[in-house]
């Protein structure tokens, strides 16, 4: 084939549901009715389409391939679900706020796996029209051009669904389109996987080279007019910088040796940064800043945001290059700054504060927010046409220095110094924590700029925070088992190191069922849905996975598969572990933070990061262990406070809810978990008593008598319990008290509940009671089945109640804030695991006094550098995170330790 082109008129876009979008939805729904390994059916859907495009249409699959692939289309048209939904509304002539809009904008709650939005569109749309039927059919070109003009409309600005539904394009499309043709289209608007994740599949049959050429140029233009040929491979001189392409970056590794190690290891001849807390952006100027554009290393394309040429848009407005510069391209990250405050924020308002000033610019209307995008400049890659990758760093920070004119809080250049000793990054370091800054970068000045790579000639060093084990692992996800909360099995990829070009092996490592939001749960199966295998009818390669004695009952390749950013508060080396996991331990608490959409399955953590990441942690540990065995560390007056003073009840102001509202409660004795060797303490039970809005009794044994909603608790056979027995009432597990909390009502009692009655109670409480054993003379005691509450294998942690198990808690307070409240927060830590310490060997930090000033901050966080750094001997200093109290009880209403990071006092 000579050239890229189509000999061919443009065929129908139904013509490409119909070979293609349609056969691979039916496939994935019918997908247990097929006679073959579903992948094979999808690779043959695939393979007939390619062969029907070259034969009828021509080489140029580009008209296509944007409407098959649509995120990876540049075209951006900035519609919500929400603006489709109602916009499709007004079109079918429904009053506002219908029953239908509102069934309609709670999609999610009632879709089952698989289902999308455009399924109950077209729905809807169904119930009201007829399907079309005329003449006029849209083609792929044609479609491509009301796209176009949708995209121009709405480029730059949210728009609303009335601009929409005004939109000629769209209205078009709607009277012109069938009902299977209209449910890809909505896809395509929404930037949806139209193929069901299939998209690496697609690529590969239609060329090679073509998913490796995407991830170097990411345009499919480009790729579709380079690649036409599948006969024709690409040279490695192929895979390099080119202006307006995004590329990889160079990215800096974790190390945790020591800092004369790391001094040395770069050569004593490097410079030190600040670590941002941003998004990892490309400027690519063109034609002397006549066209900008801000690229994410996945070359998304974000110059709508911060401005497509030097006359607008927050960031662009402020690029001041030399006159003779007419391209470049820097390096750099997107951070948000508070004029007002002086200080960075946190990176998820970076789109927020652009997007606004984009707003503004188009409205006229001033802005009333003090935040705006920042951005730092660190390298300069790409210049006047030529590559700058192979020169040396130093001589790179000079020509960035003499191009680009800073301008303050707005386009910077990050700010560094040259060093050469180990004392200098201590000091460097304590300064950034002492600041809430993220860490620093250490960068060998004589280094080369390595296109995707990641290895020592920049080294990143942050502070690991004592609430979660190591720093935050990308972990794969293997295997799925389906619930009411599905749960997801990850692994640790192994690469062979006989033969390093080989596919790496996976290893399940832990299973991560919190931490989720119901979209994300519906996303992730959006995402995967038809790649699904189940264990039991398909078993995967061994060459692939690796499995302990916990299947999967479905499992995922690699290359089909979502990567999830995962935090933990430590590892579990149960000897019940051991085996359930091929890794031979497992993360203890683990939940996820992210799905994280733009990392391959390459990039996710292997192995040996792992070890490295457990080898520095147990040296830490071993470390301070030695140290408190030298001098038995003295408790903190605050953890001797007791919570709760039997002889004198108290009550909480406000209770965290009523669950036990009307019930009164007379706690016996202590409850003991054999498996954790951990005792709950009656002081804490009726602390969980009160918290939940019961009513603690202390009276005499002698004095009680049956009453109704009266709950005795205990788990030990004392002299009282038997008195009271004796009496006609019923003993009640500790147990229930957990289990009622956790479902969030009052249980009904069960078998297992009762720990001890007479027959004639136990018959009345139980109708139809299990086997009973006399086990007492004159009552019954229950021999129930060994609830999984008694499993030995259970972690306590696992159970709501215990969300702070093992975690040291510190409080900053003031004469401010009341006693009552400050002895709320205590016991409500202490009642869900956790302990009160002081700040010196706290894993956490709680503000309670929301008025605590910045200052008092500062001086807090310079103390706590001070002493992790002058700690630290192997360049990962371990601190507390400091939150704002609302983290507890967060924590405690999403059943799951939240995000610390999101709770930061900044």
């Amino acid at each position: 084939m000579s050239e890229c082109r189509n000999f061919s008129p443009s065929p129908e876009f139904k013509w490409l549901c119909d070979e293609l979008f349609q056969k691979i939805h039916d496939t994935s729904v019918n997908r247990h009715l097929i006679g073959k390994p579903v992948t094979v059916r999808f690779l043959e859907i695939i393979a007939n389409f390619i062969k029907l495009w070259r034969s009828t249409v021509g080489n140029d699959i580009y008209p296509a391939l944007r409407l098959i692939i649509p995120y990876r289309d540049k075209r951006v048209y900035n519609i919500k679900e929400n603006t489709l939904i109602k916009a499709l509304c007004h079109y079918l002539r429904l009053p506002k706020n219908s029953d239908t809009e509102k069934r309609l904008l709670r999609w999610k709650q009632r879709a089952p796996r698989g289902v999308k939005l455009s399924d109950f569109c077209v729905e809807e749309i169904r119930k009201r029209q007829k399907d079309y039927e005329g003449p006029t059919r849209i083609t792929i070109d044609q479609l491509n051009g009301h796209l176009d003009e949708i995209a121009q409309a709405g480029n730059g600005k949210r728009m609303g669904h009335m601009a929409l539904l005004d939109s000629r394009a769209f209205n078009y499309c709607l009277k012109h389109m069938t009902f299977e043709e209209l449910k890809f289209f909505f896809d395509i608007l929404l930037k949806t996987r139209v193929i069901s994740g299939l998209e690496v599949k697609f690529l590969n049959a239609w060329h090679p080279d073509a998913q490796d050429y995407l991830s170097v140029v990411s345009d499919l233009y480009v790729l579709s007019q380079r690649l036409y040929d599948p006969n024709e491979r690409l040279r490695k001189v192929d895979l390099s910088i080119n202006i307006s392409h995004a590329f990889e970056p160079q990215l800096a590794k974790r190390t945790h040796a020591s800092y004369e190690h790391v001094a040395s290891s770069l050569g004593k001849n490097f410079i030190i940064e600040e670590k941002m807390d941003g998004e990892r952006l490309q400027i690519h100027y063109m034609n002397y800043g006549e066209q900008i554009k801000y690229l994410s290393r996945r070359g998304v394309d974000f110059s709508y945001l911060y401005g497509e040429n030097i006359s607008k848009g927050p960031v662009s407005s402020s690029i001041k290059l030399h006159p003779n510069v007419k391209d470049c391209i820097l390096d750099g990250e997107m951070i948000t700054f508070d004029i007002e405050k002086d200080m960075v924020l946190p990176f998820g308002l970076v789109k927020n504060s652009a997007m606004n000033h984009v707003q503004a610019e188009i409205t006229g209307v001033s802005l009333t927010e003090s935040h705006r995008p920042l951005f730092i400049a660190f390298d300069l890659v790409y210049l006047n046409g030529k590559s700058l990758t192979s020169l040396e760093l130093w001589r790179r920070k000079d020509y960035l220095s003499k191009i680009l004119t800073p301008v303050e809080k707005k386009v910077e250049i990050i700010q560094y110094h040259k060093s050469d000793d180990a004392m200098d990054i201590k000091n460097s370091l304590e300064h950034a924590i002492s600041v809430g800054s993220e860490g620093i970068v250490l960068k060998n000045l004589q280094s080369k700029y390595n296109i995707a790579s990641r290895n020592s000639d920049w080294i990143k060093i942050k502070p690991e925070y004592l609430e979660q084990f190591g720093e935050n692992m990308d972990l794969l996800v293997i295997g799925r088992d389906q619930g009411k909360k599905d749960s997801f099995l990850c692994g640790l990829s192994v690469n062979n190191t006989e033969n390093p070009t080989e596919r790496p092996k996976f290893l399940s490592f832990c299973t991560i069922a919190n931490g989720f939001s119901q979209e994300e749960f519906k996303d992730i199966e959006r995402n995967t849905r038809g790649k699904w295998h189940i264990f039991s009818e398909e078993p995967p390669d061994k060459r692939i996975f690796e499995f302990g004695t916990k299947l999967p009952y479905e499992w995922i390749y690699p290359e089909d598969s979502v990567v999830l950013e995962v935090k933990a508060r430590a590892i579990d080396n149960k000897d019940s572990e051991k085996k359930r996991y091929r890794t031979g331990c497992t993360l203890h608490f683990g939940y996820c933070k992210q799905i994280r959409y733009d990392k391959s399955w390459k990039d996710a953590t292997s192995l040996a990061d792992f070890e490295e990441m457990k080898e520095a942690r147990n040296f830490y540990h071993k470390r301070t262990q030695h140290e408190v065995s030298k001098e038995k560390r003295k408790s903190s007056k605050r953890a001797r406070i007791n919570i709760v003073n039997i002889s004198e009840p108290r009550r909480l102001d406000d209770p965290i809810s009523y669950i036990f509202q009307r019930c009164k409660f007379r706690i016996i004795s202590d409850f003991f978990y054999q498996s954790r060797r951990k005792r709950i303490s009656q002081e804490d039970l009726c602390s969980l008593v009160l918290e939940n809005g019961g009513e603690v009794i202390y009276n005499n044994v002698d004095s009680i008598t049956p009453e109704e909603n009266l709950y005795i608790i205990s788990d030990r056979l004392t002299y009282e319990c038997k008195v009271l027995v004796d009496k006609g009432l019923v003993i009640v597990n500790p147990l229930w008290i957990f289990k009622s909390i956790e479902a969030g009502a009052k249980l009904p009692l069960t078998d297992e509940d009762i720990f001890a009655a007479t027959r004639k109670e136990h018959e009345r409480v139980m109708p139809q009671p299990n086997n009973i054993t006399e086990k007492y003379t004159g009552y019954s005691k229950i021999a129930y089945p060994e609830s999984s509450y008694y499993n030995n294998n259970m972690n306590i942690s696992s159970m709501p109640i215990f969300r702070f198990d093992r975690l040291k808690i510190a409080m900053i307070d003031s004469p401010s804030v009341s006693r009552a409240y400050l002895r709320k927060v205590e016991f409500t830590i202490k009642c869900h695991g956790g302990t009160i310490e002081n700040m010196e060997n706290a894993d956490i930090i709680v503000v309670v006094n929301e008025l605590i000033s910045k200052k008092e901050l500062l001086s807090i966080r310079k103390k706590i550098a001070a002493r992790a750094v002058n700690e630290s001997v192997d360049s990962t200093p371990r601190i507390p995170r400091i939150v704002d109290v609302s983290w507890i009880f967060d924590s405690i209403k999403g059943h799951h330790l939240v995000d610390a990071e999101n709770y930061q006092c900044l």
